[in-house]
């Protein structure tokens, strides 16, 4: 396998007339990016591609914004009426020095640069025309009809890009179908109309293809960001101590110089670090004399803003709180409760567990208090 040796095409032409909307599907913001940026960005990477040719409309007003558009790796070709046009037409520029080309859809965002690497492994050790990624058919099918008769599902496979051919095997073959006047659903097909030689990989059911919105959001789920918070403090005699935003009555307070809620602040460093943005202490320093007693809600609030500024916002929060005493069973509904309202989020969104460190350490000696979370953030919808 030769490092810096393929050409990846991808198409990215079409206007996505069934997702609907005045942004085409490949634009739309998927995890921080664009579903075409996240699309490119594994090639981009790959240590085995050269060259990079997108596929765009004519009309194209978006390209210009992405964040690869004055990458050296990549070129733009205007595509056609069909995705059998636009691959013709990147293929029909000089790339005559390359052995292998890569094909791929705009809007499969979720490939990675291992697909690229066996796909080319593949090709290289089966010695054939075109290697493609596959998926098992799950389902139950049946054939559209009056009848809709039910036919066997292990007779059949659902085929994904990305896919890799003999780049000289994918120009004739297109060609042939182009005279012929045979639609291509996909470059498999042409090498297939060609009874030249196939060989399939297995791929990953996330490797979606976005059709409809619904994609756009199952997509999401599974692209979630997360990020790890932890947070302790030192006890001492006292009235009380705040968690999550509740007052709990005990015999100890929180050693802090904010209000010392524990909690709060193990998630706002789980939603700091999510985002990349550092931890509480570059906001917020126990230096400033103005954090002195700092309501724990208004750190939470910042987090929140910072969240909004990236289009993000919580898909769920996991928390365990770590110490011998107080006992949380009792106040656990009440914390959930006020954590669903500070994050504005549903209870159902919440874990909350607590545990002991069965009476080892400051913790197990009931000096300290401390809470490790992790929170899992979505792009907006």
């Amino acid at each position: 396998m030769k490092e810096n040796s393929l050409l990846v095409i991808i198409a990215a032409a079409g206007s996505g007339e069934r997702f609907g909307g005045d942004t085409p599907k490949q634009y739309m913001k998927l995890n921080g990016k664009s579903v075409i940026e996240n699309s490119v960005y594994p090639f981009l990477v790959s240590k085995y591609v050269k060259q990079v040719i997108i596929a765009i409309s004519k009309n194209d007003e978006f390209i210009e914004k992405q964040d690869f558009y004055n990458s050296k790796k990549v070129e733009f070709v205007h595509g056609g009426d069909s995705r059998q046009d636009s691959i013709k037409n990147a293929l029909a520029l000089d790339y005559k020095d390359f052995e292998f080309v890569i094909t791929h859809d705009a809007v499969r965002p979720n490939i990675s640069e291992a697909d690229i690497a066996n796909l080319y492994k593949d090709i290289l050790n089966k010695n054939v025309s075109c290697s493609f990624l596959y998926t098992p058919v799950y389902d139950s099918i049946k054939i559209v009809g009056e009848n809709d008769i039910t036919k066997d599902k292990d007779k059949f496979l659902l085929v994904q890009t990305p896919q890799i051919c003999r780049l000289e095997d994918l120009c004739n073959s297109l060609n042939k179908c182009i005279k012929d006047e045979v639609e291509c659903p996909d470059e498999s097909y042409a090498i297939e109309y060609s009874n030249l030689s196939l060989s399939k990989v297995k791929g990953r059911r996330s490797n979606i293809k976005i059709t409809e919105k619904s994609d756009l959001e199952m997509l999401n789920n599974f692209l979630n960001i997360s990020g790890i918070g932890f947070d302790l403090h030192r006890y001492e005699n006292g009235d009380g101590i705040i968690l999550g935003g509740c007052k709990i009555d005990c015999n100890y307070r929180i050693v802090a110089h904010s209000d010392g809620d524990v909690l709060l602040h193990s998630i706002a460093d789980s939603i700091l670090g999510a985002t990349g943005s550092g931890d509480i202490g570059l906001f917020f320093s126990d230096k400033d004399p103005k954090n002195k007693n700092l309501d724990s809600r208004k750190i939470i609030n910042h987090c929140l803003n910072i969240l909004d500024k990236k289009n993000l916002e919580i898909f769920n929060i996991d928390t365990t709180i770590i110490c011998e005493y107080p006992k949380i069973n009792p106040w656990r509904e009440q914390i959930l409760n006020k954590l669903s309202e500070i994050f504005k989020i549903p209870v159902s969104k919440i874990g909350l567990k607590a545990t002991t460190s069965e009476q080892i350490g400051i913790i197990g000696e009931n000096k300290a208090i401390a809470v490790q979370s992790l929170v899992n953030l979505k792009e907006k919808l």
